[in-house]
């Protein structure tokens, strides 16, 4: 009975840690696709809102319509929108010395001391739009649609706003928008530089006015990407990476190409390493030299959406001895699928040693792949080469690692599920199905042990006469 109890207390603790970790697991999925809203008012009207629930994030319409509506309600007082340009929950757990009782707020320090001497505040967390990277911009239309008063922005100092009675009526809502620089070096150094701009903003504010102050952004910097290593032990192969596809993971070099040309033309390319080979076959001797491209920023990007093709057009100039590059990589889609078709390169390579100049057509040995999904490859194999300059005997080759693209089909400016390029029969898979092939022979060769048992076909009655039996048999 005990040892059933414990069984059963075991087994319940079991299930418990499972279903917290999915529901953590969940929740840090939630939170890397979306953004922070902080308001805090120097009026208690923000407490009479309904307060985020966790794990629970806002749509733009019910942000706009449960919350902006209200501020905007309040007047007259003054409006600051601050907008960063990446910015997650995450960051002020990670920056903002949030586990210390003492701490005055680490990078975000005047953020939390304003909040702390205001009467009343809200941290919310927004879903991104539709149209990726533009949470912040959303907001700040939305108010200067409908504030009564002026539009002030950033780059007029608030001593002249102050002063000048034309500027800042005191008697509309008036909106301070404030956008903070993008990111530059380091997150804490862009951090640091953003928190001292808000604290010099605040301090600046007419201290006999009303205020609300909002800080928001425009995405968010940590969103799920595909991890590039199968051998990565992972919550479903996701890590937590910069929108532009990990800019700023673990500080690794890395490519992203982000073309977009509208909401339904465009393509999302990341690898963690890019090189291009090139080659030449001469009198004295076979030249060859290998460029690396990881994280080197094309000359050009343009994408081109056509009825059933979709056009990739990169452009790289005077990287090293790479004078110019010319990649076209083109794309046919179909209502259920996408597939990549032959890549064209044109080089112009100059050196002390050769120069080589050439054109390159290469077949990808992609699978084709769902609408809805993108393609991923730690290690795609070699393009095969299908034409070569041959009178000049030149070849050209570009090559990924950890590569992902997805050309259709993009959502929240993120990638979507991943189809990967393993094969069927996996190193796992072959290590599951050799192990249950051990332990199904085990099993079988028992059960004929068992079965080949014999059992006596005569047994001693002690009211009869006693078995004899004899030694032969």
């Amino acid at each position: 009975m005990i040892l059933s109890s414990l069984k059963m207390v075991d087994t319940k603790m079991t299930v418990g840690m499972i279903l917290s970790l999915f529901v953590a697991f969940l929740a840090s999925r939630a939170a890397a696709e979306q953004v922070p809203t902080i308001m805090w008012s120097s009026q208690s009207y923000l407490h009479d809102l309904l307060p985020a629930r966790a794990g629970h994030s806002l749509s733009p319409i019910d942000l706009q319509h449960d919350y902006l509506d209200t501020v905007i309600a309040k007047r007259p007082q003054l409006i600051v929108l601050f907008i960063q340009d990446k910015l997650s929950l995450d960051d002020f757990s990670q920056y903002g010395d949030v586990y210390d009782g003492n701490s005055n707020g680490g990078l975000f320090s005047n953020l939390k001391s304003s909040m702390d001497r205001a009467s009343s505040s809200l941290v919310l967390s927004s879903e991104l739009p539709a149209s990726p990277g533009l949470h912040g911009n959303q907001v700040a239309t939305y108010l200067q649609g409908r504030v009564d008063g002026s539009v002030i922005p950033v780059e007029l100092s608030l001593t002249e706003i102050r002063t000048d009675g034309k500027k800042l009526q005191l008697d509309k809502n008036c909106l301070i928008l404030v956008r903070l620089p993008p990111a530059e070096g380091s997150i804490e150094e862009s951090l640091k530089r953003n928190n001292d701009i808000i604290g010099s903003v605040i301090k600046s504010l007419p201290k006999e006015l009303d205020f609300t102050i909002i800080v928001t952004a425009n995405r968010p910097s940590k969103v799920s990407v595909v991890l590039p290593s199968h051998d990565s032990l992972s919550s479903g192969r996701h890590l937590l990476a910069d929108l532009d596809a990990a800019d700023d993971t673990s500080h690794t070099p890395h490519t992203f190409i982000n073309a977009t040309k509208n909401d339904s033309c465009a393509v999302y390319l990341y690898a963690t390493d890019v090189s291009f080979k090139v080659s030449k076959q001469s009198d004295s001797g076979q030249f060859e030299d290998k460029l690396n491209l990881t994280g080197v920023v094309p000359a050009s990007t343009t994408v081109t959406c056509g009825s059933g093709t979709v056009e990739l057009a990169l452009k790289y100039s005077n990287v090293g001895n790479l004078k110019n590059l010319d990649m076209v990589i083109p794309f046919d889609v179909t209502k259920r699928q996408w597939s990549l078709g032959n890549i064209t390169l044109q080089y112009d390579y100059q050196s002390d040693q050769e120069t080589v100049k050439g054109s390159d057509k290469l077949v990808p040995k992609f699978t084709a792949t769902p609408r809805k999904m993108s393609f991923h490859c730690d290690k795609p194999k070699q393009f095969r080469e299908l034409s070569t300059d041959k009178d000049n005997n030149t070849q050209g080759v570009i090559s990924f690692q950890g590569l992902q693209i997805q050309p259709v089909d993009i959502v929240n400016g993120s990638f979507s599920n991943a189809n990967e390029c393993v094969g069927f029969f996996t190193a796992p898979i072959w290590m599951g199905l050799l192990t249950s092939i051990i332990l199904t022979v085990i099993l079988a060769f028992g059960m004929m042990m068992i079965m080949s048992l014999k059992t006596m076909d005569r047994f001693d009655d002690p009211k009869g006469k006693m078995i004899s039996i004899n030694a032969g048999e």
